[in-house]
């Protein structure tokens, strides 16, 4: 069996799988578990040692699935492993499928949310090409393999790659530090930008959307960099989301930085207030401790 998934992790905060392929030397088949819900009869099929699973890449395939309906999938051929045993060095599908069969395949779809419903003929027509070919591909990979005594080698790849636990997906604290350009910002702007990337996470958890999709790292950089100490300054920042410009969000984001700010000048020994620092700013738009500027508690 040739096997793939498309999942929404580049959308969703809590990725899932939204679409399994599976092709056959007789057809090619698409499930949709957001409609069938339950797929327990498929577990024994993933983890029957006597049928081989021919998948490319296939650790985050296998990390869906034991994350989202708690299949082990043994007996596995990887593709894109056995063709790094080769020595071939583009691993991207759609050029390996175009080198053997001479195949273009349509990257449109590759970044789309699979989560949403409905699917268009051609995002069906793209995730079908994904595991059609792949039979015949693990064929020729398999020949050179054995010719150059590599398919021992291989097999104990695949079964390293099979049985692998990839952690899930969880917010690391320390993630800040790995913004690009994090290293150019003064010991203020470090401890703001910690704040930020929290107060990221945590509105990317409540709408269960990919952080990045909630404020960019470029955003947070501004923001750390600026220190916007009220509304007309927020505003002014480039790349800020719509929500975050006015009304409640706004309120709370400026709290969340007026936080961040004060305990950040207390450790660096300043006493600074937010009011002090733009003594001629309009009262209407400066902040009081723990208050946004719409009166309400941040």
């Amino acid at each position: 069996l040739a096997v793939d998934t498309e999942s929404n992790g580049y959308y969703a905060y809590h990725e899932r799988i939204c679409l399994i392929q599976i092709s056959t030397l007789a057809d090619d088949y698409i499930l949709d578990p957001l409609a069938i819900g339950d797929l327990n009869g498929l577990d024994k099929l993933f983890a029957d040692p006597c049928i081989e699973k021919i998948m490319h890449a296939a650790s985050n395939d296998i990390a869906g699935f034991k994350r989202d309906f708690h299949f082990q999938v043994n007996n596995l051929f990887d593709t894109a492993l056995a063709c790094k045993l080769l020595g071939i060095e583009q691993l991207g599908l759609s050029r390996i499928i175009n080198q053997h069969f001479g195949v273009e395949l349509n990257k449109k779809w590759q970044r789309c949310n699979w989560g949403l419903r409905p699917l268009a003929p051609e995002q069906l027509e793209y995730a079908r090409l994904d595991t059609h070919f792949l039979i015949d591909l693990r064929h020729l990979l398999a020949k050179d393999l054995l010719d150059r005594s590599l398919w021992g080698q291989a097999q104990e790849t695949f079964a390293r790659a099979s049985a692998q636990e990839i952690p899930e997906r969880t917010f690391d604290p320390q993630g800040y530090r790995r913004i690009r350009e994090f290293r150019n910002l003064n010991r203020i702007g470090k401890q703001v930008l910690q704040a930020l990337h929290g107060y990221r996470d945590g509105r990317a958890r409540e709408l269960d959307r990919a952080p990045f999709r909630v404020m960019s790292n470029e955003t947070l950089m501004r923001l750390a960099n600026h220190l916007p100490r009220n509304l007309d300054e927020l505003q002014k920042t480039a790349g800020l989301p719509r929500p975050y410009r006015s009304g409640r969000l706004a309120g709370e984001l400026l709290a969340v930085l007026q936080k961040a700010i004060q305990a950040a000048e207390r450790s660096c020994g300043r006493s600074t207030t937010v009011s002090d620092s733009n003594p001629g700013q309009d009262s209407a738009t400066s902040l009081e401790p723990g208050r946004t500027p719409w009166g309400e508690n941040g």
